[in-house]
């Protein structure tokens, strides 16, 4: 069999009560991360030359050009990128249980990120063995999860970090499903240190912007409007975003896959007008 390797990389958008809830996932192939492409931008964000936070962009220059050189890289291997999201209701969940906010939180942070993980691992074909590495940005709500209600053997609640638990349930997934892959690591990592989760993080903003489709009636959504019209008219980058596998969950056993392209094409038509200065 032949071995691929993959990287993975998970962010989300909307925590709480800032709809739309967004979580992520995005994978590139091993040999196409280490291009000189990626790892330049990796190295100019470690070295703090660049920053990419499309939450608080509002037009500034500087990081406008940012996001089109990365959005650039994106499009020139759009090819080989895959990307999967869930939006869910966390308002919606909290309502209408008992078990408690804790509970529904241990829920959204451990069962979303591992739909989506092995959605971008599964379905290789026999012949390909898959070896993963998955770097989630590190956020508080990924550490101390105690979904399992674990305690040692003095009582004291034992809890678990997300990607730890990711780990090894989705190791044991490819076990019991039969699936060619394996991840051999998975760690946290803080922002600014893989452009692969600033990447990520700025997928899940643009999503965000389309799904979202405001009018450009404030600094904020014009610049993040415009940005994002000026990224769509790059047709392999457009692509990506159309080859999205977007999903929705509404509470049901399902998880539906709907299509994006029906945002997209509602976006663009409200913007089409709108250009960068």
């Amino acid at each position: 069999m032949g071995k691929e390797k993959i990287m993975i990389f998970f962010d989300e958008s909307g925590k709480r009560s800032v709809k739309p809830n967004l979580m992520g996932g995005l994978s590139i192939p091993y040999e196409i991360y280490y291009q000189d492409d990626f790892q330049l931008l990796t190295q100019k964000l470690r070295d703090g030359l660049i920053k990419l936070h499309f939450k608080s962009y509002y037009g500034d220059s500087n990081e406008r050009d940012n996001f089109i050189r990365v959005g650039e890289t994106l499009a020139k291997y759009s090819e080989f990128i895959k990307m999967i999201v869930i939006n869910y209701d966390y308002s919606a969940l909290v309502g209408t249980t008992e078990l408690g906010k804790d509970v529904v939180e241990d829920m959204i942070y451990t069962k979303f990120p591992e739909r989506i993980l092995y959605g971008l691992l599964r379905g290789y074909g026999k012949n390909i063995d898959i070896e993963a590495e998955v770097l989630i940005e590190k956020a508080n709500e990924y550490e101390n999860l105690n979904l399992f209600q674990l305690k040692d053997k003095y009582e004291h609640d034992v809890a678990l970090n997300l990607d730890g638990l990711v780990k090894d349930l989705l190791n044991i997934q490819a076990l019991y499903r039969g699936e060619n892959y394996v991840i051999n690591n998975c760690k946290l990592v803080p922002k600014g240190e893989e452009i692969g989760v600033e990447m990520t993080d700025m997928m899940l903003g643009i999503v965000r912007t389309i799904i979202e489709n405001k009018p450009s009636t404030t600094l904020k959504y014009t610049a993040k409007n415009k940005l994002t019209m000026h990224l769509l008219r790059n047709r392999e980058f457009c692509s990506l975003i159309q080859n999205i596998r977007y999903f929705e969950w509404d509470q049901s056993e399902e998880l539906p896959e709907i299509s994006l392209t029906s945002y997209l094409q509602l976006f663009m038509a409200r913007h089409f007008n709108e250009t960068l200065n």
